[in-house]
């Protein structure tokens, strides 16, 4: 009785390979970030925010081309400031680069990447906190095929969270820019590309912080990181301008944050990358955190 008990206590699992499909694992994976009631929470907060800065967005910019059309770019209250009677259409014209209106819907991105990109971190890092990584692991002993769920699940939320609030806000956008005399549709060159593309550069995000998250296996490490690439880093190297020599004046356009921007955009702009070489440098940036992510959890102990 005692050899059969131990004998079978040493049957290695068969979980993780035939035992267990990738369709099982991807099921598991969605369960653990929809279970949450603070996830749930979560993400009803940060499609809510990236709706309502986007909304704020469109009357800045309504409002921005009101006073053009008033006073033909002159500012406001200068002495010899007359109304030019400029067409909104004309006004639109002068808006400063990246103040376009085509990107309105995604006028709320930064708090969808802020948080998404958190979320990714946490998604796994918080496996490691607890030890759950190993039932995890031992579930699946590849290891990789959970590490491919949680990213296939964290990329589909993010996209279409991100999507829907782009939507949401180019609807409300309407009503607010016809009361500036703009007219705001579908056809608008540049919008629809630049939905779906924010979709992609949100997911992006999100596939970042899940490296991250695996890689230095610590919730605030890891979104101290995200921060600091995201948010702090594009500051720095806009420092860098200042430093004598042609190399330093471009080094900017190599972070993440400003080539996924850049990507989001339309046309060439002079002195800055076009967007097809933005996304080739973003999507650099994901392989980056991604590969070692992957080779540090296939190789290192949980």
């Amino acid at each position: 009785m005692s050899t059969s008990t131990t004998a079978k206590a040493a049957t290695p699992s068969t979980a993780g390979g035939a035992g267990l499909t990738f369709g099982g694992v991807l099921k598991s994976e969605w369960i653990k970030l929809r279970s949450l009631t603070s996830t749930k929470v979560l993400l009803i907060c940060t499609f809510v925010a990236v709706i309502g800065v986007g909304t704020l967005t469109a009357w800045l910019r309504g409002t921005i081309i009101e006073q053009t059309m008033k006073f033909g770019g002159a500012p406001t209250g200068l002495p010899g400031s007359s109304p030019s009677g400029m067409s909104a259409e004309a006004a639109e014209k002068t808006l400063p680069p990246g103040l376009e209106l085509y990107g309105i819907p995604n006028g709320g991105l930064q708090i969808g990447i802020l948080i998404l990109g958190s979320l990714a971190v946490l998604f796994i890092s918080s496996e490691f906190a607890t030890g759950m990584i190993r039932s995890t692991m031992t579930a699946i002993p590849k290891r990789l095929p959970a590490f491919a769920a949680k990213a296939i699940v964290l990329v589909v939320v993010s996209y279409v969270i991100t999507v829907v609030a782009a939507f949401v806000t180019f609807l409300i956008s309407i009503p607010i820019l016809h009361s500036y005399g703009i007219s705001m549709n579908l056809q608008r060159e540049g919008l629809l590309p630049a939905i779906f593309l924010g979709g992609l550069y949100v997911a992006g995000v999100a596939l970042i912080g899940l490296s991250l998250g695996t890689l230095l296996r610590n919730s605030a490490g890891g979104i101290m990181v995200l921060v600091a690439l995201f948010f702090v880093l594009p500051f720095g190297t806009q420092l860098l301008s200042l430093v004598p020599g042609k190399f330093w004046l471009h080094v900017n356009e190599y972070v993440p944050s400003v080539a996924g921007g850049r990507m989001l955009e339309i046309g060439h702009r002079d002195a800055y990358i076009d967007p097809w070489a933005g996304g080739l440098i973003f999507l650099a940036w994901i392989l980056v955190f991604l590969i070692p992510a992957v080779f540090t959890l296939k190789k290192r102990d949980v």
